[in-house]
């Protein structure tokens, strides 16, 4: 037979195989990808049905102070400029359980509180609107309470209150106190010249957010306090939707959201490992050769790590749920080689694979956790593998039809 029509080597064959098995596997990681996501909306309806029961995730709306003015066309509606504005929110959460899920939900006792800008100079006997307002109603716990001017506090049974005052005062001071409840989260929007924030409560770890950082913040064990100090100028720039500063009060890690950023490895997971079995083959003295179905049923074994560690991670910490899930893995895997495709010939391959998986699963929990340097630790491990490869291949006659 003619040189140039020999067919092609060994080695070379069993490269594309192995390829082939790869891209296989793609399917069955497509499919990963679909179950973490049919799970998370799983999830998201428990928290809508606890939310349906309980109430929403509230915003405190800054009040309003409307006077009628009368005039010649009648009654005149005009809002009083709101001055300094004092907000503190207590808050005291509880986990609510629907199925296997725990939702975070919380009670609130909020407290409002500042003076509008009297810019008509006497009022005498005018009728005053003071409305306030947050995101679900159905979150009041109980009836607000509310003193205008220096009278005495009354009670409520809406979010408006209309009385006749009578005042020369340059200030119109203001109070408010009511319970609400509600879940994942709570913010409060500044509305006067002078706005001062404070946030505190229970859960160990809160997520500062909202348009605003807060100007100082603690968080304990099992409490946490945000202080934000918002002036009127550092509002003019939001137009269409109002800023607001608060807290998020949702799980640390969620689970649902590290699995799938851990599929996005899963292809190179396998493809590392297959690069350890082709090189083996082809590198070792006493190799074995391993079939390609053998490449296909550890290939599926490291795909069903991803389902351990999700399903796990539903009843247990995710870092817990990974190193279970990791070892059950590397065990099936190093035993599988050991007793099948190494046939006990090949010990020390064995313990070498066993010592890259771990290597590998240990890496990809640090690149989970390190979400920012992702990136770069990821490329310096290509880089080193790249290199590894070219030293454990540097006598392999790539032309020999062995």
């Amino acid at each position: 037979m003619d040189e140039q029509k020999k067919s092609i080597n060994k080695k070379v064959k069993k490269f594309y195989i192995v390829l082939g098995m790869l891209l296989i596997l793609l399917i069955p990681i497509a499919f990963m990808s679909g179950i973490i996501s049919d799970r998370e909306a799983y999830k998201n309806e428990a928290v809508e049905n606890v939310q349906k029961s309980w109430a929403n995730s509230q915003v405190i709306y800054a009040p309003v102070l409307t006077l009628n003015i009368p005039d010649k066309k009648g009654i005149t509606k005009k809002a009083l400029q709101l001055n300094n504005y004092e907000a503190e929110v207590e808050v005291k959460t509880q986990v609510r359980k629907k199925g296997i899920f725990k939702v975070p939900v919380y009670t609130a006792d909020v407290e409002l509180k500042g003076d509008f800008l009297n810019t008509y100079g006497k009022i005498k006997n005018l009728k005053a609107e003071l409305s306030f307002d947050i995101t679900d109603a159905k979150g009041y716990v109980s009836q607000p309470e509310i003193k205008l001017l220096k009278e005495k506090p009354v009670t409520l049974t809406s979010s408006d209150y209309e009385k006749n005052i009578t005042t020369s005062d340059k200030n119109i001071p203001f109070e408010i106190k009511y319970q609400i409840r509600g879940i994942n989260k709570i913010h409060v929007v500044p509305g006067g010249i002078n706005n001062e924030i404070e946030i505190e409560g229970d859960w160990k770890d809160p997520g500062f957010d909202g348009d605003y950082l807060p100007e100082e913040r603690e968080i304990a064990k099992d409490s946490f306090e945000g202080e934000w100090k918002i002036p009127a100028i550092a509002t003019s720039s939001f137009s269409s939707e109002k800023p607001k500063a608060g807290v998020s009060f949702l799980t640390p890690v969620d689970n649902y959201r590290m699995a799938e950023r851990a599929v996005k490895y899963a292809f190179l997971f396998l493809s590392l490992t297959f690069l350890a079995y082709f090189i083996f083959e082809i590198a070792s003295k006493d190799r074995k050769p391993v079939h390609q179905l053998q490449y296909l049923i550890m290939g599926a074994a490291m795909l069903v790590f991803y389902l351990l560690m999700l399903s796990l991670s539903e009843f247990m910490p995710f870092g817990l749920s990974y190193t279970i899930a990791a070892i059950m893995t590397i065990g099936l895997i190093s035993t599988y080689t050991y007793f099948v495709i190494t046939k006990k010939e090949g010990k020390k391959f064995a313990l070498l694979i066993t010592l890259i998986m771990a290597l590998l699963y240990t890496f990809l929990y640090v690149l989970l956790l390190l979400q920012d340097l992702s990136l770069l630790i990821g490329s310096l491990l290509l880089f080193l593998i790249i290199g590894i490869v070219m030293y454990s291949t540097r006598n392999v006659e790539w032309n020999s039809d062995n």
